[in-house]
């Protein structure tokens, strides 16, 4: 045991308050996972081409996260693409749907790194000459950004929700997460944990949660998500 004077105390670098004791900046291995995401959905996004089909993405996407140190995730990667793009669960598989000229691809993936943080990202791309779906996608890409502008830490997840279903049906979409939900709880081993960002749950929101507005506006799917950490004292978008 080292002597007298070597051995400095550890101790917390903030005061005490009431309630949950959360760090205000997300785990590292949090946010490198979260970057994994991100880069593999924009990965499976630049490689779509007329006629490829959802397997295919999913090949892609894996292959990149294999090559990435990953060797699971924690639900199977949604692709969807033509009418397969408004539904996206997790029974819900890739399949031999291609896509076409003028197209939306949604994809949404899950890792799980080596050192165990579990990620979530969807991204959606449109493909050729479509400007209605183009707007479409520009429009929810505002609303979620809105969305995540309007996090508070401990705020319920029932408030998140009523905020950003709001603005959708504003902007004339329909929400189509088969849950009525906009998004979910977030850690190391689970998710769903806390339940989902839905107009029932009072839940206080503390630590990683997915955020994730998926509508629909004039026939035309779109989706985009990212983690927010609720912190003792700020949101940070992971």
């Amino acid at each position: 045991m080292s002597g007298q004077g070597t051995v400095k105390r550890i101790t917390p670098a903030w005061t005490y308050k009431p309630g949950p004791d959360v760090s205000d900046t997300p785990p590292p291995g949090l946010v490198r996972a979260q970057a994994l995401a991100r880069q593999a959905a924009a990965v499976g996004l630049a490689a779509l081409d007329v006629g490829m089909t959802e397997e295919h993405i999913d090949l892609v996407v894996s292959e990149f996260l294999a090559e990435n140190g990953v060797e699971h995730v924690w639900t199977i990667t949604n692709v969807g693409l033509g009418e397969n793009t408004k539904i996206c669960f997790p029974t819900k598989g890739p399949g031999q749907q291609k896509a076409a000229e003028r197209d939306v691809l949604m994809l949404d993936v899950h890792p799980i790194t080596p050192d165990g943080h579990w990620a979530d990202c969807t991204r959606c791309r449109v493909l050729g000459d479509w400007p209605e779906a183009r707007k479409a996608l520009a429009d929810l890409e505002a609303i979620h950004a809105r969305t995540l502008a309007f996090c508070k830490p401990g705020m319920p997840a029932k408030d998140l929700f009523g905020f950003c279903h709001d603005l959708l049906k504003a902007d004339g979409f329909v929400l189509l997460d088969l849950l009525g939900n906009i998004g979910h709880s977030l850690t190391a081993g689970a998710a769903y944990l806390h339940n989902f960002i839905d107009a029932g749950n009072d839940t206080p929101m503390w630590g990683a949660w997915a955020v994730e507005p998926f509508a629909e506006r004039e026939g035309i799917a779109v989706k985009v998500e990212d983690l927010v950490w609720f912190g003792r004292e700020s949101c940070v978008v992971l």
